[in-house]
């Protein structure tokens, strides 16, 4: 199978008044399903194509994964519902064959004035080795998208090693194929894997995202880095069937590029 890059797979079509025709390479499924982050940069990209200002630049963005896209084309519908001094706030969906797949809200910003702090330093780890090749676990139902992506673990238990936890792992993540950082790619990192809650399990178990927000907390068109961040991953609570999953992702610099939580449901062992 040839594989296409990221880049190709968030790319879109315009069709004119904020709608997009997108689609997902077969390179880019996990297990004949479209990844939720995959779709989370696909509606990010066509928000970005549509706030065109370049002074506001990404600040947040919550997703509601409704249903996996199916084989074929899609659309991406996006809408500006607010534009301020600093902030615009928008919405969008994915809607293929009149079915409603994702919806997400987003906002844009400009840096306002403040004092500033920062009490979330980056742990101190190993770099990412410069042959981008994956050291790290990652499951069999993540295939054939799992060979585009770059998993290096650094610190925390090994998936299925630890039932008494913690369920938190530290390390370096990205692309096969370099490329900036920008928010779409965030959003696909912030949901390839290192999940902190499997070095409690003794088997895999298949889950899907419910809802995931996500906070960028740099102006990335500053980020002198190519892709590979350092990402911490942690859930605290594993009940009834859902867990959360909080991320906090670092620039190679560190440079704190955003933080993220989802709620994810637990469908059953893989």
């Amino acid at each position: 199978m040839t594989s296409a890059s990221f880049d190709e797979a968030i790319a879109h079509t315009p069709l004119g008044e904020g709608l997009f025709r997108a689609a997902t390479p077969p390179s880019w499924m996990a297990s004949g399903r479209v990844p939720a982050g995959l779709v989370e940069a696909q509606l990010m990209a066509g928000l970005a194509a549509t706030v065109t200002d370049p002074q506001y630049r990404p600040l947040s963005f919550t997703a509601h994964l409704l249903r996996a896209p199916g084989e074929g084309d899609y659309e991406v519908q996006t809408e500006v519902l607010r534009t301020g001094r600093t902030l615009v706030s928008t919405a969008a969906k994915v809607v293929q064959q009149g079915k409603l797949i994702a919806t997400a809200l987003a906002s844009f910003a400009t840096d306002r004035p403040s004092p500033e702090f920062d009490e979330l330093p980056m742990p101190e780890v190993a770099p990412p080795t410069p042959g981008r090749e994956t050291d790290g676990f990652v499951p069999e139902f993540a295939f054939p998208y799992g060979d585009n992506v770059v998993m290096q673990d650094r610190l925390g238990p090994k998936p299925f090693t630890a039932p008494d936890g913690p369920m938190e792992r530290v390390g370096w993540a990205g692309f096969i194929q370099a490329r900036p950082i920008d928010a779409p790619g965030l959003l696909m990192i912030g949901d390839i894997g290192m999940m902190g809650w499997w070095v409690r399990l003794d088997r895999m178990y298949t889950t899907a995202t419910l809802d995931h927000t996500t906070y960028f907390r740099a102006d990335l068109s500053t980020v002198q880095a190519d892709d590979m961040v350092l990402l911490r991953s942690r859930t605290g609570l594993v009940r009834g069937g859902y867990l959360d999953w909080d991320l906090d992702i670092w620039a190679p610099d560190g440079t704190l590029l955003c933080q993220s939580r989802q709620i994810l449901a637990i469908l059953g062992q893989s």
